[in-house]
């Protein structure tokens, strides 16, 4: 639903039932509204201020609304990480119901991570609202960061309980907010099908490059409600072999399209299966490769299966493991790069591969990553299990389990452990 699509009598009527409720919408029937969402953890009022008057500049009005940031969730509870996609589909509902209530013509969201991020697109999505993204909170040098933990855990400097302070500590030394490369493959992205202005994954937080970006995203916005640019006319058929071309020539990897699977769904545009490197397997519907051009292409062993991103890791700087797959079950929308990173830091990148349900950018370990259903449908991959052979073969595209399909069904019969709860 889109504004422009309403009629000057069904505005007025709109406007009157919200002003009933108390919520009266700022503005004539013929003013473009567009509403800024602030999505990040710290705020960033200098940059909501110049968003506003680039706006009103160009004789728009523009309320502002603060949303829950999916940082927020997990410092309040460390499971919380795990049910981000429940996270950013509930963020969706939420973006598409101010879009309703408040009648706005366009959006931009100032977004500090990939899941809040992919919420505001999808729920500006499925309303067919303009939309534009305001990235912040940019650390250019995140990955040395997570290369150089992953090496002091390898040496037993730092324990693995001590991770999640890792790129907190070397954010407060660096003077700018840590990002995770999902976000990094992210921004790209989003630049990529010109859903925010050129440049911005390259920004620094809170320069003044970010503030003149703020009023060019301003005046681009504007542009875009008036002529009812959404995402579906942004991402089409017709364009996107040519955008995606752009988003890997910037360094993208293929986390960043898997990160947009469910908006081309959400636009009815289909990505060749090839481009997403999948792999057959009985133990889910879909399994993608994210390893670099360094990585193995075949791996057998023992399945080593763990939870929690900081039980691999312990398991893996106390030399425990050897050799085989390492499974982390139940990691939804986490990224578990820094696990991928140790392994190559403890010097077993030939010798130990990574399977998960969760994401992971290009690394030198053979890792599959986005396995779906997940560890939390109790289906196959949920119920792999310490001691099972698993085979990975890349060349020929197959994962195969020494494990017949009537033992996995008894024991997804007595898992009562890893059926999904949804917390939104």
């Amino acid at each position: 639903m889109n504004l422009k699509t309403f009629d000057k009598s069904t505005r007025l009527m709109k406007q009157a039932d919200l002003a009933i409720q108390g919520q009266p919408l700022q503005g004539n029937t013929n003013t473009t509204v567009i509403g800024i969402l602030d999505c990040t953890q710290y705020g960033n009022a200098s940059i909501i201020q110049n968003l506003v008057c680039g706006i009103r500049q160009t004789g728009g009005v523009a309320p502002t609304f603060n949303l829950t940031n999916f940082t927020d969730l997990q410092r309040l509870s460390p499971a919380t990480a795990k049910y981000a996609y429940d996270f950013y589909k509930a963020l969706a509902t939420n973006v598409a119901g101010i879009i309703r209530t408040q009648m706005l013509d366009g959006v931009v969201a100032v977004v500090d991570n990939y899941v809040t991020g992919l919420g505001v697109l999808l729920g500006c999505t499925k309303t067919n609202c303009p939309v534009l993204l305001m990235p912040t909170g940019i650390n250019h040098n995140y990955d040395v960061c997570l290369i150089e933990a992953a090496g002091k855990i390898a040496t037993r400097e730092i324990k693995a309980s001590d991770i999640e302070k890792v790129a907190d500590t070397y954010a407060h030394s660096n003077g700018t907010p840590s990002i995770d490369t999902l976000t990094m493959d992210f921004y790209h992205m989003v630049e990529a099908f010109e859903l925010s202005i050129p440049g911005t994954a390259l920004m620094t937080t809170n320069s003044g490059e970010t503030l003149n970006l703020a009023l060019t995203t301003s005046n681009k916005i504007m542009e875009m409600a008036n002529d009812i640019i959404t995402t579906k006319r942004l991402i089409s058929k017709r364009t996107l072999n040519e955008k995606l071309a752009q988003y890997q020539t910037a360094g993208g990897s293929i986390a960043g399209l898997l990160m947009f699977k469910n908006i081309f769904e959400a636009v009815d545009v289909k990505v060749s299966p090839n481009m997403y490197q999948s792999l057959k397997t009985t133990l889910a519907d879909q399994a993608y490769v994210v390893s670099d051009s360094t990585a193995p292409l075949t791996m057998t062993g023992t399945a080593w299966v763990y939870s929690t991103i900081a039980d691999a890791i312990t398991a893996l700087a106390s030399n425990a493991i050897d050799n085989g797959i390492v499974v982390l079950q139940c990691c939804t929308a986490c990224d578990v790069s820094i696990v991928a990173h140790t392994i190559k830091a403890m010097g077993k990148a030939d010798s130990i591969a990574l399977m998960t349900d969760g994401f992971c950018a290009a690394t030198p370990v053979l890792t599959i990553a986005n396995i779906t259903p997940d560890g939390y449908a109790n289906q196959d991959f949920a119920n792999i299990q310490n001691g099972d052979e698993i085979e990975i073969d890349v060349t020929k595209g197959r994962i195969n389990i020494n494990v017949n399909s009537k033992d996995l069904k008894v024991r997804a019969k007595r898992n009562i452990l890893k059926k999904r709860e949804t917390y939104f």
